[in-house]
């Protein structure tokens, strides 16, 4: 059994990708500790092909959207933690050797980790570093862990315990995943472990991208139900 399956969904990701599996590929953790799994969400390019040529394990999930792929991903993995990027993420070299001693911990079950985009604009880039770090520790603080696809690990036994990723929420998965786990154990966010994320749903259709994601948080987070909206599939 490896200790971390790398999980990332992907759907027409060719031109992501490569950056994506590089920056995990090249980890200063011991190669034979880890595996990583893409799922293929239907893609049309040659997603698959650039997966297998890194070495990653390639599964293929015929339902479209990102929640099924991701659990797709996440019930194959076969590691005891389950990490997760998304294939527009960029990770540091530290950031599986970070996860797996965050982990030593047997009381966590879950983590986050921080979040950086590069959009270009040095004040807009700074000003999302401050309000992610400070919303999420808001969250953490009141008793609602925000965990996020792009920058999380989970204990497969306690993911398992808990039933798996909740396909229902077609929107806001992971965040639904976190609140359940903090019921079984503790789930962490540490600011020091660090993802760079892609911004292109804002920088494509900034309202469009807000709305969707405030219908997405507050009915995940706050009325606890599955959102009644759908992302435009980009990944």
């Amino acid at each position: 059994m490896k200790l971390i399956s790398v999980v990332i969904a992907a759907y027409n990701e060719e031109k992501n990708l490569p950056k994506c599996l590089d920056s995990i590929t090249n980890q200063n953790f011991p190669k034979e500790n880890y595996e990583i799994i893409v799922v293929d969400n239907n893609s049309k390019d040659k997603t698959a092909e650039i997966a297998r040529s890194f070495g990653a394990t390639v599964i293929r999930e015929e339902k479209q959207g990102n929640t099924f792929a991701v659990k797709k991903g996440m019930d194959s993995a076969g590691g005891k933690i389950i990490a997760m990027a998304d294939a527009d993420t960029i990770v540091e070299k530290n950031w599986l050797l970070d996860i797996a001693k965050v982990f030593e911990d047997e009381n966590i079950v879950g983590f986050t980790g921080m979040g950086e985009i590069k959009s270009g604009n040095k004040f807009l880039d700074i000003f999302e570093k401050l309000f992610y770090e400070y919303f999420l520790k808001l969250h953490f603080l009141v008793g609602k862990p925000h965990i996020t696809g792009f920058n999380l690990a989970v204990r497969k036994s306690a993911y398992e315990k808990i039933g798996g990723l909740d396909e229902r929420f077609t929107m806001s998965p992971d965040i639904d995943l976190g609140l359940r786990l903090s019921r079984v154990g503790k789930v962490v966010f540490d600011k020091n472990i660090v993802a760079q994320t892609s911004f292109r749903r804002w920088q494509e259709t900034p309202i469009d991208a807000f709305i969707t994601y405030a219908k997405g948080y507050l009915w995940t987070v706050w009325f606890r139900k599955p959102p009644p909206v759908k992302q435009r599939v980009i990944r």
